[in-house]
This record gives C-alpha cells, sequence and structure tokens, in this order.
C-alpha cells in the first residue's frame, strides 16, 4: 500500500470531486420528485475504493459541504444551523470512509464482493447517521412536519439510493478494475 500523496492520486481525486459536485447539481436541479436521489455516492464510493477511506471521507465531506448549500436543507439550517452542518459533513464522510474501509478489508479476498460491499454501506451510514442525528436534534421540526411523513419519506428515499447503488456496484467494480489495470492512476490499489 502505498502511504504517501502523488500527483496521480490528487489528480484523481480532482476529477472524483468535480464529479461529486456535477452529480450534486443534478441531484439538486434537475426535478427527480419525489424521490431527492444523492447521485454523488457514486463518485464517492469509486474514490474511497481507488484512492482509500480517507479521500473517501473527503469526497464524502465535499459532498455534505454540497448538500448544505441544497435549498431543500434550509428547513433543517433553520431549526439548528450547527447541527445542520455537523451532520451534512458527518454523514457522507463517514460513509465515504466507511465504504474505503471495507474496500481495503475485503479486495484481496474478492474484489467484486469489495466493491459491491462498498457500494451498499454507503447509503447505509448516509442514511442511517441522517435519521438518527435528524430524531437527536430535529425532533420538532420534524414533529411540525409530521413524523409519518418524514419517516415515509426516509425508508423510500433509502430503498431507492440502496437499490441504485445494487445495481450500480458491477459499475462500480468495472470502473476500478478498468481504471487500475496496467496504469498508474495513483490508486492506492494499482496492481
Amino acid at each position: 500500500m502505498k502511504t504517501k500523496i502523488t500527483t496521480r492520486q490528487i489528480a484523481g481525486v480532482a476529477i472524483m470531486t468535480a464529479l461529486v459536485a456535477a452529480l450534486w447539481a443534478i441531484s439538486t436541479f434537475v426535478p427527480l420528485k419525489p424521490f431527492s436521489i444523492n447521485l454523488a455516492l457514486l463518485p464517492i464510493v469509486i474514490g474511497a475504493c481507488l484512492y482509500g477511506p480517507w479521500w473517501g471521507l473527503f469526497l464524502g465531506a465535499v459532498d455534505g459541504f454540497l448538500i448544505i448549500l441544497d435549498p431543500a436543507t434550509g428547513g433543517f439550517l433553520g431549526a439548528n444551523a450547527v447541527a445542520t452542518v455537523f451532520l451534512c459533513l458527518l454523514k457522507t464522510g463517514l460513509g465515504g470512509l466507511a465504504s474505503g474501509f471495507l474496500f481495503q478489508l475485503i479486495h484481496k479476498k474478492n474484489d467484486l464482493v469489495a466493491a459491491i460491499v462498498a457500494s451498499l454501506i454507503l447509503p447505509i451510514v448516509n442514511t442511517g447517521l441522517f435519521m438518527l442525528g435528524s430524531f437527536i436534534f430535529f425532533q420538532d421540526f420534524l414533529t411540525s412536519l409530521g413524523l409519518t411523513v418524514v419517516g415515509i419519506s426516509l425508508t423510500v428515499n433509502f430503498a431507492v439510493e440502496f437499490a441504485v447503488a445494487a445495481v450500480m456496484s458491477p459499475v462500480v467494480y468495472k470502473l476500478i478494475k478498468f481504471a487500475v489495470k496496467n496504469r498508474d492512476i495513483g490508486s492506492v490499489y494499482h496492481e
């Protein structure tokens, strides 16, 4: 495993960061109603798998920062700005970190399983921490919206994000295999 940061690694992470921003913009400004699907989870997982868990944390935090800017986040910011910023940065950041660590643990035994697990853990951590944080910090705000509506919305949103991650897992795997095959792109798993 490489431990130093290389120019190629920085370039690769910059590309993943640009993809996170572009997919966030599409998710935010192109109506995919009635669901709010975080399309940026895909480059977070790919970045975490290619460049390691700490870069997954970084990419997740970038996505979390962009989520803070999302107009839909305004109600949460009004209810508790500090908790909103903390929760937005934490949920996708830790999701990227978990994806990278799980990929790192499993990839030498079975890289396909590693890519699938990394793809599936991100929406679990992301939605799980959001739900936990929402009930800790925003109980009054959620009650005013109607807990049943919020619960159904979160459940459906999670199911859609998880299903998209499950379908995209083979794509993630193929992209990772293609990216590292006979190329030095700065991946910590360069073969």
